[in-house]
């Protein structure tokens, strides 16, 4: 079972994951894992003072687009589990922002599937992000890193 979470609550991502795996991997048949887990930071490339971040998404094109990423990475690379976990609304420095988890008989795939997804997630699928900044600017984020 491959699993899409969208979350405005604060995410305990090493909880999420080994609940998740406990839950639906066999790990019998899956010898590998690979997790990426993006935490908020208060830097971008040109400011230092980011107090909070609002991620606008639309539930439903947002949740299908990831759901099909997951099946076309699944198909693509073999992977036995993918669990992909984001967060929404209102996020501050050090709050775990993104969990991208993959389960597969071999490393090398389920290595592969993490950065292919967290490269579409980042680029392509239908999330906004605006910073606000300690003077009490905003801006939203055009280009994401």
């Amino acid at each position: 079972m491959d699993t899409v979470i969208l979350s405005s609550k604060k995410i305990n991502s090493y909880k999420l994951i080994s609940d998740y795996e406990g839950n639906n991997c066999d790990l019998a048949i899956s010898g590998g894992q690979s997790i990426f887990i993006g935490y908020m930071r208060k830097t971008n490339s040109c400011r230092n003072d980011i107090i909070s971040m609002i991620l606008e998404f639309y539930p439903k094109m947002t949740q299908k687009y990831l759901e099909n990423l997951c099946n076309k990475v699944k198909h693509d690379f073999c992977i036995d589990n993918i669990l992909i976990a984001h967060r929404v609304g209102e996020v501050f420095p050090e709050d775990c922002l993104v969990i991208i988890a993959c389960w597969s008989k071999h490393r090398k795939e389920c290595t592969q599937a993490v950065q292919i997804i967290l490269e579409d997630l980042k680029h392509n699928a239908p999330l906004w992000k605006k910073e606000f900044y300690s003077n009490q600017d905003s801006n939203w984020v055009e280009k994401n890193t």
